[in-house]
């Protein structure tokens, strides 16, 4: 058979089943049957292959179908809602082909809800808040629970419940095959009248030092506990007790009905801020002249300074201050306040003074203890720690007292010294007698000549200075001085010596002669020699060869030397007036001319 003829076979056999009654759309339900109070939903498969809806119900009384169909929505579309049981059944068009298509009736019954009922644990329908009562579920197999209150899912599905609290509490069950809902007659749970306490607030307290208080609240007959509590029925909040911090106090109230007490809480903050005051010296001493200045703990919302009671402008931590005054800040921390006074001393450089040791001849003194202004400082000898002024230890001589004092400040550190000299009791001596030529000069000296002594020549004839240790002496004649050397600390510490200056005349020697035998100038004559007895004359050629030589009186050098004539030309001389007076020596050159 060819295959066309099998293909317009098979397109026939499916046209004619799409039109048979076995091959119609089924009425469906949402559900076994209709619960009470409730609708049932009928509807079909692919509304969108039909147009023209006509649902119809069976009525008893009639014995007839009505298109009055007791239901929720119409009746011309695809779906119906429906709240009576009974037979259903729906004409409609098939959009394809336009033909009139009748579904299949259906039987809808009534289904019977379970049952649903609330039993209380005790007969009451009051607690106390925060307490609970049990309510019990009406045991019913193959349902659903659910418990709600005030209209409000619970999410609870046991049996049993504690139901915490007040309000309407509903019990829905659900049958598990036709889930049909009962909900159960409203139990209403009020709370029994409570007294709830109210602590009223407290500000926050500044300083532990604060006197205590009472906590006010609206319901007496409690109990209040918590730090810095003292009394519990008054509720006495000690600050010095709490100290500082963010306490937190309860009152506890008992209520009626035995119903638990009912607390409330109230924060106290007790704050005590203080404030110190440093200086940039460490002190309360300053130099006048010197940067100085006053800094506060710094942190705080607000500070205030004030000099001598009077505000000053400045805001910050820090204050410069340059005069003597009781400078005060306060602080605050936005809630509290502190503040502190600091008294300020501006002082000057110190002068140390030391209280005068006298200079002494001699050391037969009593020791001087060490006494020294302003006090506090330290005495030092010659460069060594003492506390007294010893003469016989510390012996002859100059001594240097020095005392240093030291403070926190650099103007509190000075030093004072004072020089103190211990005179030996003059003794003078002289080592000669001094002599000199007639009209030349001599320095007269002792074995003292430190300026600290006083020291007095006699006779002042012929001296340079009569008041010094070694002035200068030029007598015409021999003449003898007298020495005073005295201590300028006692007139009784003093020695007297005398000193003979011996003027000789003076030798008047020639520089040339001329031994040629003229008769004029032919020998070198010394003048004045003739005083000198034991005089020595020594002259020396230029290679240091005695020339002539002549001790005792004086005959005349004529410049020959062991009768040999000596040539013209420069010599030496050494002419020694006085052989144990060598210091007298003269001394000079000569020429030879012929």
């Amino acid at each position: 058979m060819p295959i066309n003829i099998y293909r317009y076979i098979a397109f026939f056999t499916i046209l004619f089943l799409s039109y048979s009654s076995s091959f119609a759309q089924q009425i469906k339900m949402d559900g076994l049957g209709i619960c009470p109070n409730s609708s049932l939903r009928l509807y079909v498969d692919n509304p969108d292959d039909y147009s023209g809806f006509s649902w119809q119900q069976f009525v008893v009384s009639s014995q007839s179908w009505s298109a009055q169909v007791n239901g929720v929505g119409g009746v011309n579309g695809s779906d119906l809602n429906i709240t009576e049981s009974g037979r259903y059944r729906l004409f409609a068009n098939r959009k394809s082909g336009n033909a009139t298509v009748s579904f299949p009736e259906v039987t809808v019954v009534d289904l019977i809800a379970p049952v649903s009922e609330i039993t209380p644990a005790s007969p009451t329908n009051q607690i106390c808040k925060g307490n609970s009562l049990e309510l019990r579920a009406n045991i019913v197999t193959n349902v659903f629970y659910n418990w709600r209150l005030n209209n409000s899912s619970l999410n609870n599905n046991n049996t049993v419940i504690k139901a915490t609290k007040e309000g309407k509490y509903v019990l829905e069950v659900i049958d598990r095959t036709t889930g049909c809902v009962k909900s159960s007659t409203p139990y209403e749970i009020t709370y029994f009248s409570l007294q709830q306490p109210v602590i009223t607030p407290v500000p926050t307290v500044c300083g532990v030092s604060t006197a205590g208080f009472n906590l006010s609240v609206n319901y007496a007959g409690g109990t209040f506990r918590g730090p810095g509590i003292t009394n519990t029925s008054m509720g006495f909040f000690s600050p010095q007790d709490a100290k500082v911090g963010t306490h937190k106090i309860f009152y506890s109230l008992p209520q009626n009905n035995s119903c638990p007490n009912l607390e409330d809480s109230v924060q106290i903050v007790v704050k005590d801020p203080q404030v110190v005051l440093t200086s940039s010296t460490g002190g309360t001493d300053f130099c006048i002249g010197q940067p100085a200045s006053l800094q506060a703990t710094t942190g705080f919302v607000s500070y205030e300074w004030s000099q001598n009671s009077t505000i000053l402008s400045e805001v910050g931590s820090k204050l410069t201050i340059t005069s003597d005054a009781d400078y005060k800040v306060k602080v605050s921390d936005g809630e509290c306040s502190a503040e502190k006074v600091f008294t300020a001393k501006f002082v000057n450089q110190v002068q140390p003074k030391i209280t005068n040791i006298p200079s002494v001849c001699g050391l037969n003194h009593t020791a001087i203890p060490l006494e020294g202004t302003p006090i506090g400082g330290t005495f030092t000898i010659d460069g060594i720690a003492a506390t007294q002024f010893d003469y016989a230890k510390l012996g002859v001589g100059k001594h240097t007292v020095n005392y240093e004092v030291r403070g926190t400040l650099s103007c509190l550190n000075g030093v004072a010294n004072q020089d103190v000299i211990i005179h030996e009791i003059p003794k003078i001596e002289f080592a000669r007698t001094e002599f000199m030529w007639k009209g030349s000069s001599v320095t007269l000296q002792s074995n003292y000549t430190d300026p600290t002594y006083l020291y007095t020549w006699s006779p002042n004839v012929a001296l340079s200075d009569p008041k010094i240790p070694t002035p200068i002496a030029n007598p015409s004649a021999t003449q003898t001085y007298t020495l005073k050397v005295e201590s300028p600390f006692s007139s009784n510490c003093s020695d007297e010596k005398s000193v003979d200056v011996v003027v000789f005349e003076k030798i008047w020697i020639p520089d040339v002669f001329t031994p040629n035998g003229d008769g004029f100038n032919d020998t070198w004559e010394l003048t004045n020699i003739t005083a000198y007895p034991n005089a020595e004359v020594r002259v020396f050629n230029r290679w240091g060869e005695i020339a002539y030589y002549s001790y005792g009186a004086y005959a005349g050098f004529d410049g020959t030397y062991n009768g040999r004539v000596l040539p013209m030309g420069s010599y030496t001389y050494h002419i020694i007036p006085f052989p144990d007076h060598p210091e007298l020596e003269l001394k000079g050159t000569l020429a030879i001319f012929r």
